[in-house]
């Protein structure tokens, strides 16, 4: 209950603040449905479901602020947080009030430089060329596998400048532990195109996380930190009403005992605006895992079409359509079982296989 008044109080500050600067603006996206999923379980049971963190679009309420300082440069900051739903509690369950963003920086004709919680270089890179831009992305494994360099990092250090049709990124987010500054760091840079219907990018991580088991962590086991290196590479292009996208993704993750996890991802797809109100959309989404022993190496395949209806500029009817296939070691009674709205990286219970219904209003303000 403190926290929950604590968060109403820091929200209704930044509104107070709001209205009494004209540079502050306050904006978000509520979304809200209903999802059928089948074969939740090894006996085939389905669930109907509301409360997600957006089942379309991700649900967020931010606040973005820019002082101009004068000579070209200025001061800005973004504090972004998600929320359920069905049940209006925060989207994360370490009661982080600004999950999504919280940065502050400062910005000119040669970019912008900015400290914080911040979307990953490799996030924003292949951003251009999802086939869905990022919609539904609790069932979209683009912000789960495909980016193995992950959505988010704090502590992050990250330069954007863009050039003409050319906008370079680098971040180095610190892993503030003792020992080498690179333990627990993430490192990045990212290189987008795009002019007129053509948008290519790419990005390379090198991350050193630490691999030690749950098991090991209970029992305060030291720290162990390896590398972890992933690249992404793809490209969009858009012709009249339609436009198709295709993007790659590989990462590879150094164990303790010397060999290599490995985790490749390919899809390909498009959207079609049917009328000014109507669009259709649909993708395919190939994982390809590699653990070094079958238990765990395997192949997940995801299948999406989905609609959209525009009531106005800012409200739409939303529905989809998804089928996910799980092979080999991703099929298990001891992999991950399914949460509700996001699908796992191995299979519910043993099954092989997902089938999933959304349907959804959306509104962005």
């Amino acid at each position: 209950m403190k926290k929950s008044l604590l968060a109403l109080a820091v929200l209704a500050a930044f509104a107070d603040v709001a209205q009494a600067q004209s540079n502050v603006t306050i904006y978000g996206s509520f979304d809200g449905g209903v999802r059928y999923q089948g074969d939740v379980n090894r006996s085939g049971n389905s669930r109907l479901s509301m409360g997600s963190n957006g089942t379309y679009n991700s649900n967020r309420i931010g606040f973005k602020g820019i002082e101009e300082l004068g000579g070209g440069l200025n001061a800005h900051f973004t504090l972004e947080s998600g929320f359920n739903t069905g049940t209006g509690a925060l989207n994360n369950t370490n009661n982080q009030l600004f999950e999504r963003s919280a940065f502050v920086g400062l910005g000119g004709q040669w970019g912008s430089l900015d400290l914080g919680r911040q979307f990953t270089v490799a996030f924003r890179t292949v951003g251009a060329y999802d086939p869905f831009n990022y919609k539904y992305s609790g069932i979209i494994p683009l912000q789960q596998a495909s980016v193995s360099a992950g959505t988010r990092v704090s502590n992050d250090i990250q330069y954007t400048g863009t050039f003409g049709p050319i906008t370079a990124r680098a971040e180095w987010a610190l892993g503030e532990q003792a020992g080498s500054a690179r333990n627990g760091s993430h490192q990045a840079l990212g290189l987008s195109y795009a002019n007129g219907p053509l948008a290519v990018g790419a990005a390379y991580t090198l991350r050193k996380p630490d691999v030690r088991t749950a098991a090991q962590v209970t029992a305060n086991a030291p720290a162990n930190f390896q590398d972890n290196r992933d690249w992404t590479l793809g490209g969009a292009y858009t012709f009249g009403p339609a436009r198709v996208a295709v993007g790659y993704a590989k990462e590879s993750q150094d164990q303790s005992t010397g060999n290599s996890t490995q985790q490749k991802n390919a899809w390909i797809g498009g959207s079609y605006d049917l009328t000014s109100v109507l669009g259709l959309s649909a993708a395919y989404y190939d994982t390809k895992v590699d653990t070094g022993v079958t238990a765990g190496t395997g192949k997940r395949q995801l299948f999406i079409i989905g609609t959209t209806y525009k009531l106005s500029k800012r409200t739409n009817l939303y529905a989809d359509l998804d089928y996910t296939r799980f092979k080999d070691g991703l099929i298990g009674a001891n992999n991950v079982v399914v949460s509700t709205n996001q699908l796992p990286l191995s299979s519910a219970d043993g099954r092989s296989h997902l089938t999933g219904v959304s349907v959804g209003v959306n509104h962005v303000f």
